[in-house]
């Protein structure tokens, strides 16, 4: 295929026309370690997300259980204030029963 290029103009509008001259033009100018890069860079970005993920899973399994063991607690305080509240009932019904007699 021949074309010629007039000037720069030229040369610009027949590599957006080509994308394969593109490429090649890309990998004759751009070293190994730069064409290498973007994946390079995805490869990084998914290491760090997945990290991310598994430490962030982690810090909700934590915060889970902190909350299992507090809801734990809380229904034995619960349980302990209704026992106290029966034994202040049973006191109070002592009290009323001294004071009568």
């Amino acid at each position: 295929m021949g074309f010629t290029v007039k000037d720069f103009s030229d040369l610009l509008r027949l590599l957006r026309e080509h994308q394969e001259w593109r490429e090649q033009l890309r990998a004759l100018i751009l070293t190994e370690e730069l064409l290498r890069l973007p994946a390079e860079f995805r490869a990084f970005r998914d290491e760090i997300f997945e990290a991310f993920r598994r430490e962030t899973e982690a810090r909700f399994q934590a915060l889970a259980e902190a909350q299992r063991r507090t809801d734990e607690r809380l229904g034995r305080l619960e349980e302990a204030l209704g026992a106290l509240a029966e034994a202040q009932r049973r006191t109070e019904e002592r009290v009323e029963q001294l004071a009568e007699a």
